[in-house]
C-alpha cells in the first residue's frame, strides 16, 4: 500500500522475532485525572514491541510483527520502533480497521493506576497466519509472544496457536509470557487457551499469580516452577518474583536470582524488560544468566517514566557485576 513505513525496508535477520499488538497509549501528565485533564501526551504501548526494543538495546537484533492500519497512527508506532533499530519490515498493513488505543492514568497510593482501553476491533485482532511472512520468521533463532494476544479475537488465538506450532516445528525456540490481563479474558479461558499452547512453548514466563491461574493452586516458587514444567514438559520455566527478584527451573535444577532495590517511577513494561534480558541472557549463556540480566533490566525500567525499557547495555552489565552506579563520570 502506498505510504507504508515498510514500503522501503529491507528484511534484516532478527535472532529475535517478537509478535503481538503495540497500541497508541494516551497518558494526562504527572498524576493527574483522565476526566480532568486537558492535556495528554502518547506513548507506544506493546508487550512485544517493548521487548524487541529492549533486545535491540541490548545488541541483539530483534523483529516486530503485527498487523497496523496504514494510517498516522500505525505509522508512528512503527517510526518509533524502526528509531531503535527494530526490524518492521514483516509488518501487515490495511487499509481496513483502525489502531488500537488505551488511556493510562498514572497514580501513587493508595489510588490506584487506571486503564481503558479503546482497541475493539482493530487491525491486530484480524491477523490471520496466511498473512504472515514465514521465510523471515523461520530465520529467527527465538519466536516471543505473550498471552496478551490470544485474548484478543477468536482469530488472534487460532493464529497464535497455529504461529507457535508451525515455528516450533521449524526449529525455532518459543518464549511465551503468560502476562494475564483479567480485563481482556476470564481466568478459565485464558487456562484453557494457554495450556493449548504449551507444548508448542520451549520457555515460560509467570507471575506468581499468572502461576496460581496456570495450575489452579496455590503452590510456593519451587512447587508451582515443577508444576508448570510438568504441564508441556518445557526446557525452562521462569517466575517473577518482585523485589524477591526471580526464579527458574530447567527440568534438573533450580535457580534463583536477587531483585534490585529500585525508586519506582513507572511500573509499565517492567515485565517486559524482565523478558528482553532473559532472552539476552538465554541467547548468550545459560539460564541462571538469564535471570540476573531479567532482574537488572526490569530494576532499570522501573526508574524510567517511559513505557518502553530505554535502559544502555553498560549500566546493566555493571548492575549485573553487583557495581555501584550512583555516579558515573
Amino acid at each position: 500500500m502506498p505510504g507504508e513505513p515498510s514500503s522501503q525496508e529491507a528484511c534484516g535477520h532478527p535472532r529475535v522475532v517478537c509478535l503481538g499488538e503495540t497500541m497508541v497509549m494516551f497518558a494526562p501528565p504527572g498524576q493527574e485525572r483522565i476526566e480532568l485533564s486537558t492535556r495528554f501526551q502518547s506513548y507506544l504501548g506493546g508487550a512485544e514491541s517493548n521487548v524487541a526494543i529492549g533486545l535491540e538495546r541490548m545488541g541483539v537484533h530483534a523483529g516486530w510483527i503485527g498487523k497496523l492500519a496504514a494510517n498516522a497512527l500505525g505509522h508512528r508506532l512503527v517510526n518509533e520502533m524502526r528509531s531503535h533499530g527494530v526490524d518492521t519490515c514483516a509488518v501487515v498493513w490495511t487499509g481496513q480497521g483502525r489502531v488500537g488505543t488505551f488511556f493510562f492514568e498514572f497514580a501513587v497510593p493508595p489510588r490506584p493506576q487506571v486503564t481503558i482501553y479503546d482497541r475493539a476491533g482493530s487491525a491486530a485482532t484480524t491477523l490471520t497466519t496466511a498473512e504472515l511472512n514465514w521465510d523471515y520468521i523461520e530465520r529467527a533463532e527465538w519466536l516471543h509472544l505473550t498471552g496478551i494476544t490470544p485474548a484478543l479475537s477468536d482469530t488472534c488465538r487460532t493464529t497464535v496457536l497455529e504461529v507457535a506450532r508451525r515455528a516450533k516445528t521449524a526449529g525455532l525456540k518459543v518464549c511465551l509470557d503468560v502476562n494475564y490481563r483479567k480485563l481482556m479474558w476470564t481466568r478459565e479461558a485464558a487456562r484453557t487457551t494457554l495450556r493449548e499452547l504449551l507444548p508448542f512453548v520451549d520457555m515460560l514466563i509467570a507471575t506468581e499469580a499468572d502461576a496460581r491461574m496456570l495450575t489452579g493452586r496455590q503452590l510456593e516458587p519451587k512447587d508451582a516452577l515443577r508444576a508448570l514444567r510438568d504441564e508441556g514438559e518445557l526446557s525452562a520455566v521462569v517466575i517473577t518474583l518482585r523485589e524477591r527478584g526471580s526464579a527458574g527451573y530447567d527440568g534438573g535444577s533450580f535457580f534463583t536470582a536477587p531483585g534490585h532495590e529500585a525508586v519506582v517511577v513507572n511500573r509499565l513494561g517492567a515485565g517486559d524488560a524482565f523478558a528482553a534480558g532473559l532472552l539476552y541472557g538465554m541467547i548468550g549463556g545459560s539460564l541462571p544468566d538469564g535471570l540476573r540480566y531479567a532482574n537488572a533490566m526490569a530494576a532499570l525500567k522501573l526508574t524510567i517514566p517511559e513505557n518502553i525499557p530505554l535502559v544502555n547495555k553498560a549500566e546493566v552489565e555493571r548492575l549485573v557485576a553487583g557495581d555501584s552506579i550512583d555516579l558515573v563520570r
